[in-house]
């Protein structure tokens, strides 16, 4: 069964008094490995999820970008914006390699 909402998008639907995408980021957050969190979101949702983020303490999102007109199209930008800071912090590309391979995959 598919949910549909005109409030607001699914994942800032709200369970337990917390939006649905904070759960995640929290885990992302907390996780040895990860030193940097890149999040596609539609563009006129940003400043609710800055708001979120600060609420909730969540401290490794190092980019929000603006969501494409589909679901791969957010994946892409998001993709790139995270190719875009391993590079600033001087990274090697084979994590995010294996990422971008995997969802090519999924095409």
């Amino acid at each position: 069964m598919r949910m549909h909402t005109t409030s607001r998008p699914k994942q800032f639907l709200e369970l337990a008094g917390k939006p649905i995408i904070i759960y995640t980021l929290e885990l992302f957050d907390v996780h040895p490995d990860i030193d940097g969190i890149v999040v596609a979101c539609l563009e006129s949702w940003i400043p609710f999820l800055e708001k979120m983020l600060r609420k909730f303490e969540i401290n490794k999102v190092v980019r929000i970008v603006p969501g494409g007109e589909s679901g791969q199209d957010s994946i892409y930008k998001g993709l790139c914006a995270a190719e875009d800071y391993a590079k600033e912090k001087g990274e090697e590309q084979k994590n995010l390699d294996w990422v971008k391979a995997e969802i090519e995959k999924e095409k």
